[in-house]
């Protein structure tokens, strides 16, 4: 039995309210993108996240784990989203940034993806907890 990138996507996109990324990525192409570079962000997985095929992972995923995995897709799509209205603040001086919601839009980016990473902390966290073996701590 296996899971489906769809399964982890759906997972993400429980997350995000962005009609224009949903349009724009109708091929999956940046949910995939997203999904790999969060792999290697979930190191206390218990199941090995490299064996995979070009569709789903080999060994089913528990909820949490895609739940893990959803949530760190979110803080992989906010990083773009911030770096683009980084890059606008540069071309425009203080003032005319200030001016426009672009400086309130990119500190409610940055907010987002704060809480976002202390989220999935939180999440990580208590799955190592409650799958680890506290026999073995001594």
């Amino acid at each position: 039995m296996s899971t489906t990138f769809d399964e982890i996507y759906d997972v993400f996109l429980s997350q995000i309210s962005d009609p224009i990324f949903m349009e724009r990525d109708q091929d999956n192409s940046l949910k995939y993108r997203y999904l790999l570079n969060s792999i290697p962000r979930f190191k206390k997985c218990k199941k090995d996240l490299q064996l995979r095929t070009e569709t789903s992972f080999i060994e089913k995923l528990s909820d949490e784990e895609q739940l893990i995995l959803g949530s760190l897709m979110v803080v992989e799509y906010l990083n773009p989203l911030i770096t683009s209205i980084r890059n606008i603040e540069q071309f425009m001086s203080t003032k005319d940034f200030s001016m426009t919601s672009q400086a309130a839009h990119l500190k409610q980016l940055l907010d987002m993806k704060e809480n976002k990473k202390l989220d999935v902390n939180k999440l990580i966290l208590d799955y190592t907890y409650n799958n680890g073996d506290l026999g073995l701590l001594k």
